[in-house]
């Protein structure tokens, strides 16, 4: 049996967010708590519209979803607490990461919601009634989702004998952390992200094609604008420019054309803040809206720009969460023995 890596032990000299592996269980704990403390007091005072389904003709998640919330405290607690060490390591992972799994898709249509607020200020549901209560709801499943993700990490390389902050066996004391060399991401992801690239293409070839006048492409016999269809090319650009960037060595070091940032390494919250914000509401969004379109409890049509839309969004969403665990594991920060520091 593998002994525990005990993170309380390591000495080193860096600051609380980089020691994330050791409060994150239980702020994940607290807040589950919280959240499903909240809603279940919601759920006895009649409330049952949780994250709007009902809207959508599904069923009520209310119930369930407290449910799953008071449960992930205790599963969080465990991979902080003495008596957690008692249950099987195993499934204590798995039940955290069962958690942030469903936390996040919860939380999925959250970006949507902030384009939203970006752009006219307000946020509403599809009759165009405000929807602040969700939106807040889904906001707070994406932290919940978040530092579940975080506790399952740190409790399962704890389990293994790891350190928990960079997945490697070493000393207790560190003397701080090394940045890996740039290098691109293995064959098979960046043939993922290509294909992410492409999805985009016939979801623009339809609004290209409504642009110049042919019937029966856009619902209701909408003509986009020449500009219309610029600026979404231009949106398009930039998320292939950032799925790119992160499976090739520029998105690991600032390259030249950066003029006076080049040579300098990319701070990792620099891409992965807004692609794990991004990524789970467009592949989530994508695979959601053609499984409804699919089922006729959309308008669109899955043949037409409906069905372009959700492989665009979703082949793109998909091959960014992809991209991003790539990144986030070839970034991965080194802690250095003491032992073996270097001054």
């Amino acid at each position: 049996m593998k002994q525990r890596f005990d993170d309380r032990a390591v000495v080193s000299p860096l600051g609380w967010w980089r020691r994330w592996a050791s409060w994150a269980g239980h702020a994940a704990s607290g807040t589950a708590a919280v959240y499903g403390g909240a809603l279940l007091v919601a759920i006895f005072m009649g409330y049952r519209s949780f994250l709007g389904v009902t809207d959508l003709g599904l069923p009520d998640v209310t119930v369930p979803g407290a449910v799953v919330l008071l449960i992930g405290s205790v599963v969080a607690a465990a991979t902080v607490c003495p008596w957690g060490a008692r249950l099987p390591p195993g499934a204590v992972s798995a039940g955290a990461w069962g958690v942030a799994a469903l936390a996040l898709v919860g939380s999925c249509w959250v970006l949507l919601d902030l384009v939203q607020l970006v752009l006219t200020g307000a946020v509403t549901d599809r009759h165009g009634d405000s929807d602040w209560v969700t939106f807040a709801e889904r906001s707070c499943l994406a932290g919940v989702g978040a530092l579940f993700a975080a506790t399952a990490l740190a409790h399962a390389r704890r389990s293994a004998g790891v350190c928990p902050r960079c997945g490697r066996a070493h000393p207790p004391r560190t003397s701080g952390r090394r940045h890996p060399a740039p290098h691109a991401a293995p064959s098979a992801v960046r043939w993922i992200a290509y294909i992410g690239c492409c999805a985009f293409l016939p979801y623009l070839l339809l609004h290209v094609l409504g642009a110049a006048g042919v019937p029966g492409i856009e619902p209701n016999g909408f003509r986009p604008t020449w500009s219309m269809v610029l600026a979404g090319a231009g949106g398009v650009g930039l998320a292939v420019f950032l799925l790119l960037g992160l499976v090739r060595p520029w998105g690991m070091v600032f390259p030249r054309w950066t003029l006076w940032l080049a040579g300098r390494r990319v701070p990792r919250f620099l891409p992965l803040a807004p692609v794990w914000v991004i990524a789970p509401t467009l592949a989530l969004y994508g695979v959601g809206s053609g499984i409804l379109a699919g089922a006729g409890l959309l308008s669109d049509d899955l043949f037409g720009i409906g069905g372009a839309a959700s492989l665009a969004f979703g082949g793109y969403g998909w091959a960014l969460a992809v991209a991003a665990v790539s990144y986030q594991l070839r970034t991965r920060p080194l802690c250095v023995p003491a032992e073996t520091a270097t001054v």
